[in-house]
């Protein structure tokens, strides 16, 4: 081969691993529009979560991951030193990002389809109409002794919430141990912990929070009785929330504590 060719098979080499690396940007850059305009609430929860991100965008990250592994060989080949670092950070971005899809999946089968915890069921917290009303007709049902379809889990069908609760989540536990609590003072809190105030009265705390990526919100129920202090979250999404709900009552309740 003649100076000449060879000069232009590596330009194209390098072309293709400069193309190659542009390709593998191209998931993550419309996985974060899609995180941006579902924030924002220009496109709903089912086109920008279950359309966009579970069905297109692994299709895409696929076929990301065959061009920057073809771009990986011809570098090795041409010029690895010098094309190399464009191809293999090509295919660790892909990679990354069916990592990401991989653990999600993983994630599913790791915890029960369930989007409410609460650490005390014999008397359910339950929300004010208002809050519903502002949920959505299309939002997870707020149930007093909700269930999981039986066709819905091999694992956990046919189970109560309670029961899945106590199981999965038993740090979930009503605060007996700490008098003098107010309302006003679990309000601050929360705001000081990023969530949305909704209403409050002298027995009962609402709030939302919201999630920093597609926005998802839950929404949380702190109830003040004599001698005790109980806490519910719910997620609007009708969506596994992959142990969220718990890791927030938890979270809550050892704030409340700390006060």
């Amino acid at each position: 081969m003649s100076t000449s060719s060879s000069y232009t098979a590596r330009k194209k080499g390098l072309a293709f691993a400069h193309f190659a690396f542009m390709v593998s940007l191209v998931t993550p850059l419309f996985l974060l529009g899609v995180m941006m305009l579902s924030h924002l609430g220009y496109i709903s929860y089912d086109l920008g979560f279950k359309t966009l991100t579970l069905s297109l965008a692994p299709k895409m990250a696929l076929g990301a991951v065959a061009v920057s592994g073809l771009s990986l060989l011809i570098s090795l080949f041409m010029a690895p030193g010098r094309y190399g670092p464009w191809a293999l950070a090509a295919v660790a971005i892909t990679g990354a990002v069916l990592g990401g899809f991989y653990w999600y999946q993983k994630a599913l089968k790791a915890h029960p389809p369930i989007g409410d915890v609460a650490t005390y069921w014999e008397r359910p917290l339950t929300f004010s109409d208002k809050l519903v009303e502002a949920r959505g007709p299309e939002a997870r049902p707020i149930e007093d002794l909700p269930r999981i379809p039986r066709n819905e889990s091999m694992d956990w069908g046919g189970k109560t919430i309670p029961e899945i609760n106590a199981t999965t989540c038993p740090a979930a536990r009503t605060i007996t141990k700490k008098e003098g609590v107010t309302a006003e003072q679990i309000v601050a809190m929360l705001k000081a912990n990023d969530y949305i105030v909704f209403g409050s009265s002298d027995w009962r705390v609402e709030a939302t929070w919201q999630d920093n990526f597609y926005g998802f919100k839950s929404d949380i129920v702190i109830r003040l009785d004599p001698g005790r202090i109980d806490v519910r979250s719910v997620g609007r999404y009708p969506m596994p929330d992959l142990g969220g709900n718990c890791r927030r009552v938890v979270d809550i309740i050892h704030k409340i504590e700390a006060l």
